[in-house]
């Protein structure tokens, strides 16, 4: 008690102070700027638990920092009793639902017609769930319901007419169930109707696959209440309750399902929506809307809202589209039933300072792993601010493939390695900030073989950006524009692949200099800046593991081959022409001819466009295709120690998969941003000059000054605090509170820039 009141006083005294300070923060010129040192402090060691009370447990022990999962309510409880834990919250931008496989049957049942694929057994389904109880009594309160498949914190890009659309009814549910399912011999389980396909005497529903996750306590409380209503209104209900390791399998790669709980962690626009949904993408990304009976798509007036959702050529059209798309998604089709997005609570270590709470995702991204380091815990004998910072995740990487990874545990740690050609600001998520690429700018072209205009987009490749080798961490080369170039058009003919969306609408690529290229799309759209900005691949150091050097010929007579037309010189897909002749006369791919995508449905780059009239001869085109199959562990039988070259915040130097096994890393110590000094909050990029490409810094000014005025005196111990904000309690001396020594630390390094451009 004593403690307690001295520490009242002592905060009435530091309140006057600090906002002395920070005002003359608020009004001061930047001092003399000080370039970022390069990095150094801890390592990185992930550790892989089988469920999140695994996770949790471990934090409580001391044996990591945070892990990567939101807190349940009771986990919420007891870390606020714990005085080493603190909380960081925040509204994510993910989604949890009742996924309907839509299709017209499923492999369990050759020749039967779904249920699920009957919009009023769907939308009877929908009747049964009572989302307000899901938030109060399941979650705890903490989350937001939503109502069609878009993340809460975008909810206003939805169509308000399906807000609410389908409210608790059970007495709705069971107007629509009987008007095509009822229950004819009155035994209590409801009936096929007379002349349904395959179970044409109309005998009793076959019970519906309900794959349920066990792993995730609020979705196995979900998926139960669902079946008992289920059961109680007379259909009957396999439950098949499991790990995702279990139902994967069966939900996503066999489609053999009914109905899924299921739950997605989205990106900060809903384009998500086009790739989720889309019947392009039947049987991979999209496990939902199915095909009907003639194995044609079920809803083609909902493809074409999605695609004009993805191929929008202005934000208005992107708006209307979405509400289209969601229009009919919720209402005319009922594809599926959205439940909730968390507002989550992470809980993470005291000792660990300096943390990026960042809007819709939390503690794990890349600014925390550049920021964050670790003071010592008193109470353990060894120093613990000199070892790696520690995470864990809440199962073990399925599969660690930067091509075909697609589970949230995975990219914990390929996100350490591989990087971007553009970020996003940690707390404004509609904010673009530079990265690998220092500039972009988008413009069109003309395609003068249909006339059509079609997107185009120059990158600016930082020249400071050194590829960094896996075990011993050391610098290999710089990075340049031939990586983003390789990128492209090794992910292109992989379509199955969970990266496909970076290559599938590049037309042709234009490498100007090593640090400059230009990508030409075969369509329009605002959302191609993003499409190829990574993941990024090491060009020379894949393509010997990877591909095969190949030759092909053709003859040119004088009039087949000239300025813009086309030509499929091969079967392969070209990764990199090496050297192109007519006759032992060199040609030059950009002036002469280049290499085009020849775009759906079989995505092969060995289009060759001819760019000037070729004269008679024999044309000679060597280059590189791919000859490893991709798919596997890492990447087909490599070892991640053969392939995962970093220019990310970390190098790789161990990897033991599975429950129990971990990833460990060293600091990347020449990572382009450096060391940010304390004081960087905000994480808004400045850029200089007005001629592209512009140059630019993160600096510690202002907006991080009112970040941390705005927190002052907020703790992220004991009770949650309201005010608490994570970014802003950057000094080891005063923990889990914004206070004095905090505001201190950034007047200190007021001004301070780094991560500038040379």
């Amino acid at each position: 008690m004593v403690k307690t009141r001295e520490k009242g006083k002592m905060k009435k005294v530091m309140v006057p102070i600090v906002l002395i300070l920070l005002s003359l923060v608020l009004v001061a010129s930047p001092m003399n700027a000080r370039a970022a040192a390069p990095r150094h402090g801890p390592g990185l060691d992930i550790y892989f638990y089988e469920t999140p009370d695994q996770a949790h447990a471990a934090l409580l022990a001391g044996e990591i920092d945070f892990y990567q999962w939101s807190l349940t309510d009771e986990q919420i409880k007891d870390a606020e009793l714990n005085p080493k834990i603190q909380l960081a919250g925040y509204a994510e931008n993910g989604m949890f639902e009742i996924d309907i496989n839509n299709n017209y049957t499923i492999a369990d049942f050759p020749g039967v017609r779904s249920p699920t694929n009957h919009v009023l057994f769907r939308k009877a389904l929908a009747y049964m769930i009572n989302k307000d109880h899901i938030i109060a009594d399941i979650l705890g309160g903490r989350g937001q319901k939503i109502d069609a498949p878009v993340a809460a914190p975008q909810t206003g890009y939805v169509n308000e007419t399906v807000i609410g659309y389908y409210t608790y009814n059970l007495t709705k549910a069971e107007e629509l169930l009987d008007q095509v399912f009822p229950d004819t011999d009155g035994d209590g389980i409801r009936n096929y109707p007379v002349g349904w396909p395959g179970r044409e005497d109309g005998p009793n529903l076959d019970p519906i696959k309900f794959c349920i996750r066990s792993d995730h306590g609020h979705r196995l409380t979900v998926g139960r209440e669902l079946a008992d209503t289920m059961e109680a209104l007379g259909i009957p209900v396999n439950r098949i309750e499991a790990s995702s390791d279990v139902l994967f399998p069966i939900v996503m790669d066999e489609l053999n399902y009914h109905l899924y709980t299921g739950g997605w962690s989205l990106g900060r626009y809903p384009t998500y929506l086009y790739f989720l949904y889309h019947s392009d993408f039947w049987g991979t990304y999209n496990y939902v809307t199915g095909m009907n009976e003639s194995n044609k798509p079920n809803y083609p007036d909902l493809d074409e809202a999605l695609y004009k959702i993805y191929y929008a050529k202005t934000l208005e059209e992107f708006k209307a589209a979405v509400k289209k798309a969601t229009g009919l998604f919720v209402i005319d089709y009922c594809v599926n039933i959205p439940l909730w997005s968390y507002v989550s609570f992470w809980g993470y270590s005291k000792y660990l300072v300096g943390i990026v709470n960042m809007d819709g995702y939390g503690l794990e991204n890349t600014y925390t792993f550049l920021n964050a380091y670790k003071v010592d815990d008193p109470d353990t004998p060894e120093d613990e601010s000199q070892e790696p910072i520690r995470m864990g995740t809440v199962h073990a990487p399925k599969d660690l493939n930067i091509l075909y990874s697609q589970w949230y545990y995975d990219y914990a740690v390929l996100d350490r390695v591989f990087a971007g050609l553009m970020a996003t600001e940690p707390y404004n998520l509609a904010a673009d900030n530079p990265w690998v690429a220092q500039d972009w700018e988008m413009g069109t072209w003309v395609d003068p073989v249909d006339g059509k205009t079609k997107t185009k987009v120059t990158y600016w490749i930082r020249p400071d950006v050194i590829w960094h080798a896996p075990v011993t961490g050391e610098e290999v080369r710089p990075f340049t524009a031939h990586d983003v170039e390789f990128s492209i058009w090794y992910i292109y003919p992989f379509d199955d692949c969970w990266q496909f969306s970076m290559a599938m609408n590049v037309h042709h690529t234009v490498v100007v200099d090593d640090y400059t290229i230009e990508v030409y799309f075969n369509d329009e759209s605002i959302w191609f800046l993003y499409a190829p900005t990574g993941p990024l691949l090491p060009k020379d150091e894949w393509l010997p593991l990877t591909c095969e050097l190949r030759t092909a010929t053709f003859y040119s007579d004088g009039t087949n081959c000239t300025a813009n037309t086309e030509y499929a010189f091969t079967e392969d897909n070209v990764v990199q022409v090496v050297s192109a002749t007519i006759d032992g006369t060199p040609l030059v791919e950009g002036v002469n001819f280049t290499i085009v995508g020849s775009g759906a449905p079989d995505y092969v780059h060995n289009i060759i466009r001819f760019l000037t009239d070729f004269p008679a001869g024999t044309v000679t085109i060597q280059y590189y295709t791919q000859t490893l199959d991709p798919h596997g562990y890492y990447l087909g039988t490599l070892d991640w120690s053969d392939i995962w070259y970093s220019i990310g915040p970390y190098i790789p130097i161990g990897v033991t998969p599975g429950v129990g096994g971990s990833a460990s890393f060293i600091v990347n110590p020449s990572h382009f941003i450096g060391a940010p000094p304390l004081g960087e909050i905000d994480w808004k990029w400045t850029w200089t000059g007005t001629v592209k490409p512009r140059g630019g810094y993160f600096q510690v000014g202002l907006f991080d000054a009112v970040k941390l005025l705005k927190a002052y005196c907020s703790r992220g111990d004991g009770e949650i605090d309201p005010r608490w904000f994570p970014g802003a309690d950057i000094d080891r001396t005063d923990l889990c509170h914004v206070g004095l020594f905090d505001a201190v630390n950034l007047l200190g390094n007021y001004g301070a820039k780094f991560g500038e451009v040379p």
